[in-house]
């Protein structure tokens, strides 16, 4: 990390006198430092210590005011004589102690922002980054994505203030109930590429924040809560870079797949991953976002029938769905478009929008699946998994459509899901199998009897119409198929039983087909 003058300052003044010169610049950044006396001016070094009383303005009409640090032995000097110097340091025994001093403090930053770095380079964890630079910095530090959730913090350093006490026991700030300004204010910090220093935290606490940008998205937040020292601007710089840093681990760990500029997003995703452990949790993140559900919800989820669409695209069209679609957010979740669309009314998918939305999709070569309608955001999860099996349902049934509907496949949903078991054939009912036997080998035709009586609901005359046989012909197999199989055909059980039996039989027939 480059060492700026307001750090070498913050570094300073702990061990020496210092004071500030009319011309100090404290972004300025300090490569290298030297002494020097007026007959030995060095070209190649960021900063000169000019002893005091070597001072001579017009022998130094070359080098700009703000390269000097001035040094004197004496502790009291008249401000009016003061130069426009960067820094002005006094009460120092010598220039070789002074620039030895200085050169510790870069050493200092220096070393701090490589052990950081090595860290992250070796793979750590956010946890442990986060314990190793509290441990630089000697105060609390916390992570927070822009929904106010926390994503790591220092535990072995706990802190008495109450608002982290809640947001760490909680696992998320809670804005309304004893929030604290640095919180409040971090979070406006995500809208505005700005940086929060010493705000009040709660009571006596001090709080500095910082944003950290992701792929141009302000996607967390880290507070410094004050514990054993104030602090100064050279911590703030620190702060800073381990922000930077953070950007850089998000990236080589894939975090921006779960971190993003929309807040309301951020609250979907973790509530599709289910890490929501209470309905106050999600109450309060909601609120956080500044969000308000409304009754009605339903999941579209959308892919592609022909090839991977990379994140360009997958943008892309989320955005011309949101258009086409009233009252819906669109995220990518699993590589996959998810569509929330959170309505008053039921019927907000109407004929035209559905219709648009058909079109849209057959030109764009997509499918998408449509969950049941839900009246809490809590399920979400199921209504994904919903979409995602009515979509399962049209590309194992090869149906030429390109919107599935959940509601319209239920019922093979269902059977779709017990013939992934395996080993259908051992939970048919035995009348199924032996009936197919004793056709096969008798070249009779009880099974499909049996089949054209259960699809009439148990009506003799429509099986015996559709069977092309006469009605007495009808009862005499179905009196042989009950001998045989040992049943009896006017228990309500038994018919379910073969029904359900046959309908599984008949989909997985078709699935191999």
């Amino acid at each position: 990390m480059r060492v700026k003058m307001s750090m070498l300052y913050d570094g300073l003044k702990s061990c020496i006198l210092c004071k500030k010169g009319s011309s100090y610049n404290k972004s300025v950044p300090v490569d290298d430092v030297c002494f020097s006396k007026k007959s030995k001016i060095p070209s190649d070094v960021r900063y000169l210590f000019i002893d005091w009383s070597d001072y001579d303005q017009s022998a130094y009409v070359n080098i700009p005011s703000e390269m000097l640090i001035l040094a004197s032995r004496s502790e009291s000097i008249e401000n009016e004589h003061f130069p426009p110097c960067a820094l002005i340091v006094y009460a120092a025994s010598s220039l070789s102690l002074l620039f030895e001093m200085c050169r510790d403090v870069m050493r200092t930053y220096f070393e701090w922002g490589d052990s950081l770095l090595s860290l992250m380079m070796n793979s750590a964890d956010l946890n442990q980054l986060t314990s190793h630079a509290h441990n630089l910095l000697a105060n609390p530090i916390m992570i927070l994505d822009n929904s106010m959730k926390l994503l790591a913090y220092t535990p072995d350093d706990p802190m008495d203030d109450a608002v982290w006490g809640l947001t760490v026991d909680k696992g998320y700030a809670d804005l309304d109930h004893q929030a604290s300004q640095v919180l409040k204010r971090a979070l406006i910090l995500l809208n505005a590429h700005d940086s929060a220093y010493n705000h009040p935290m709660h009571a006596n606490s001090i709080a500095s924040a910082t944003s950290v940008i992701v792929n141009h998205h302000r996607v967390a937040i880290v507070s410094l809560m004050q514990k054993n020292h104030p602090i100064s601007e050279g911590d703030f710089d620190c702060l800073c870079y381990f922000g930077k840093l953070l950007s850089l681990y998000f990236k080589t760990f894939d975090f921006h797949n779960h971190l993003t500029d929309n807040q309301i997003e951020m609250v979907l995703l973790d509530i599709l991953d289910g890490r929501f452990t209470s309905e106050e949790e999600l109450t309060t993140r909601l609120r956080n976002v500044n969000w308000q559900p409304q009754k009605h919800f339903f999941i579209l989820t959308i892919q592609s029938k022909l090839a991977f669409l990379n994140p360009a695209q997958l943008k892309k069209i989320s955005e011309s769905l949101i258009d086409i679609i009233d009252h819906s957010y669109a995220l990518i979740y699993d590589n996959n478009i998810v569509l929330l669309i959170n309505h008053d009314h039921p019927d907000c998918l109407n004929f035209q929008t559905m219709n648009t939305l058909d079109h849209f999709l057959k030109t764009n070569q997509l499918w998408a699946g449509l969950s049941d309608d839900e009246d809490h955001i809590s399920e979400i999860p199921r209504l994904y998994r919903q979409a995602l099996m009515a979509l399962e349902m049209g590309s194992h049934l090869k149906l030429d459509n390109n919107l599935f509907s959940f509601s319209d496949y239920r019922f093979n949903s269902l059977i779709y899901s017990f013939v992934k078991l395996g080993d259908i054939k051992s939970y048919l009912h035995p009348a199924i199998r032996k009936l197919d036997a004793y056709d096969q080998k008798k070249g009779a035709a009880l099974l499909p009897t049996l089949i054209a009586y259960l699809k009439n609901n148990s009506k003799q005359l429509k099986a015996a119409q559709e069977l092309y046989i006469q009605r007495g012909t009808l009862l005499y197999r179905l009196k042989k198929i009950e001998e045989m199989c040992q049943l009896d055909l006017s228990d309500p059980q038994t018919i379910f039983d073969l029904q359900l039996s046959l309908q599984i039989e008949h989909f997985s027939n078709h699935l191999s087909e």
